[in-house]
């Protein structure tokens, strides 16, 4: 998953990697020492997701388990920007701390701007559900008392309770593990979010995805929601101006198309629909998130991995050669380097469309 990749190319090289990975420890270990004798005893705790929206809804269930745990404290989530309004409607009690994109040095190393926002917290807790170089180097400088989180090998020294970044299912897992190390949770967990049914009959379409090899395409969703509009309330949702005017125009003359500026747009909208069909994306997860069913198109990732979980979401992929099945992503790193997108073109518009009309039956959608 490229949010916990890093040096890519020194892992190709045993000698390179071997010499880094003694080099980042010592740098860790006297990080670590530093922080020894500048400890915070306030009794705050920060939780640091810093992630892309999917990924950021999957970690609210492991940030249920930690405010649960460390009901007494004061608690602050810290994320970017973009996914602040995710945790204030999970948790509208706690504080949300942003960190703007480009306090990141390259997007992925924290700038001393960066580390100052974490230090103004006071936080004597930390747990760290990003797992990344960006976490890694925000929590470098940190005063804390004890750091619990994940992260590669090379930074273990800067945790007090470490857990390596499982690769297996699901994503929501990987997040659950480093509450695991603290809070007795078990493993019999429910991650579905509960269905939140309303009167709307809307069916909102979502043609994009976080890269081009994720999306099906929007020639093959017009193609869809033209054969479902004799049954259906069709309507499409996108992100104002990530479609050329012609296509624009074109799904204009059959269907109401709705231009979003924000995820706070993108939230109310999906609110006020009966059913979601899009790609592997967040915006399918924010509709899971909000209590609504889905319809899910894969293909270079693996729905194992990353599937809403609940009887009211359907996923499909037409699988090929080179399809993930015990893997996360397809070995062309999740498709940004396939010169075919086999899985995505050959998935054909009426194969999607019978599975969509079986799963708005089954959920009882109707126009």
């Amino acid at each position: 998953m490229s949010q916990f990749e890093i040096l890519p190319l020194v892992e190709k090289y045993y000698p390179a990697k071997l010499f880094v990975k003694i080099f980042v420890w010592v740098i860790c270990k006297v990080l670590r020492y530093k922080r020894v004798f500048a400890k915070s005893n306030t009794g705050h705790v920060s939780i640091i997701a810093l992630h892309k929206i999917g990924d950021s809804i999957f970690t609210t269930h492991a940030i249920k388990k930690i405010i649960e745990f460390h009901q007494d404290k004061i608690i602050s989530i810290i994320c970017f920007p973009e996914t602040k309004t995710i945790f204030k409607i999970a948790f509208p009690s706690i504080e949300i701390v942003t960190i703007p994109h480009n306090l990141f040095w390259k997007s992925r190393i924290a700038t001393r701007r960066a580390k100052k926002v974490l230090l103004q917290t006071h936080s004597e807790i930390i747990y760290d559900l990003t797992g990344a170089i960006t976490s890694a180097t925000l929590i470098a400088s940190s005063r804390a008392k004890k750091i619990v989180g994940m992260n590669l090998e090379y930074f273990k020294p800067l945790y007090d309770n470490y857990i390596p970044i499982r690769k297996s299912p699901h994503l929501i897992d990987i997040y659950m593990d480093v509450v695991r190390m603290v809070v007795p949770i078990g493993d019999n967990l429910d991650y579905e979010f509960p269905l939140k049914p309303n009167n709307s009959s809307r069916i909102l379409i979502h043609p994009h995805a976080g890269w081009t090899a994720k999306e099906w395409g929007i020639d093959k969703y017009f193609e869809l929601a033209k054969k479902l509009l004799p049954q259906y309330n069709v309507e499409f949702i996108i992100e104002t101006n990530s479609l050329p005017a012609e296509i624009r125009n074109e799904i204009q003359k059959k269907f109401k198309l709705t231009e979003t500026k924000s995820v706070e747009e993108l939230i109310e909208n999906i609110r006020d629909c009966a059913a979601f069909i899009g790609n592997d994306s967040g915006s399918v997860h924010i509709a899971s998130f909000l209590g609504r069913q889905t319809f899910a198109i894969y293909g270079p990732t693996n729905p194992k991995y990353c599937r809403p979980f609940g009887n009211y979401h359907s996923t499909i992929r037409h699988e090929v050669s080179c399809s993930p099945v015990i893997e996360n992503y397809c070995f062309t790193d999740a498709g940004r380097k396939c010169p075919s997108f086999d899985c995505m073109k050959l998935l054909k518009v009426e194969t999607v469309y019978d599975a969509i009309v079986d799963f708005l039956k089954k959920e009882r959608i109707f126009s």
